[in-house]
């Protein structure tokens, strides 16, 4: 009967122990899952600052790279306001009677319900007409360049002894709303997420001619949240 008391002590001892082993067991999982949850939540947001700025840094600097600042973009209070270039046009050997055939290549295919094109001529003067029709014509006299379709294009004024064209749309960015945004016409479309912290983020003029532009992203992120960088046209 002694044996059987003690026996059944140290069972109950044995069980105080195992319990306690398995509750901090359960605690450090559950303390590992957090720390693991918060690393990973903290790694997928500075991805996401990552890629979302640099989207931000390359759609400000291509936008304004082919233009001149006065002429083809300006900022009115700070929102960029431009001629969106999306591609560029080269003058064929081929004569047209009515048109003007081209080789042309771009960010995408010109759009006459969108584009309007900033023509050179052989003047050397540049002239806005309106795109009013495009057309792929295969047979064309024009220079092989590799990426380079050819097309048959109807402008609005015709432009007479014309050598380059650039296509375009007209467009605006600004920050607004915690996000990166684009305007065409008159609804302004969300290019990024909500995540840029309200009232940090700014385009403005630099004294060179250039553009700046800051931004400051909210949320838990092992990176810095502040960028700031400048772009400048080369028309």
């Amino acid at each position: 009967m002694r044996a059987s008391g003690r026996r059944q002590g140290f069972a109950l001892a044995e069980a105080v122990v195992a319990g306690t082993l398995l509750l901090m067991v359960v605690q450090v999982s559950w303390w590992v899952t957090a720390v693991q949850s918060v690393v990973a939540t903290q790694v997928v947001t500075g991805a996401r600052i990552l890629d979302e700025t640099r989207l931000i840094h390359h759609v400000l600097g291509a936008e304004i790279a082919y233009g001149q600042r006065g002429l083809d973009w300006t900022i009115d209070g700070e929102e960029l306001h431009l001629r969106a270039f999306r591609g560029v046009a080269f003058r064929c050997g081929t004569e047209i009677s009515q048109g003007w055939a081209v080789a042309v290549s771009g960010h995408r295919a010109p759009d006459p319900d969108k584009d309007s094109v900033l023509v050179l001529s052989e003047d050397g003067q540049w002239s806005v007409s309106a795109l009013t029709r495009s057309s792929r014509r295969p047979s064309l006299d024009c220079q092989q360049v590799a990426g380079f379709s050819t097309e048959v294009w109807q402008l609005d004024p015709p432009a007479d002894g014309a050598l380059v064209g650039m296509y375009f749309e007209r467009g605006a960015y600004r920050f607004s709303d915690g996000a990166f945004r684009y305007r065409r016409g008159t609804a302004w479309q969300p290019l990024t997420g909500t995540g840029i912290a309200v009232d940090s983020a700014r385009i403005a003029y630099m004294a060179n001619g250039g553009l700046t532009a800051r931004l400051t992203w909210e949320g838990p992120s092992p990176i810095p949240h502040s960028f700031r960088w400048d772009s400048w046209g080369r028309r």
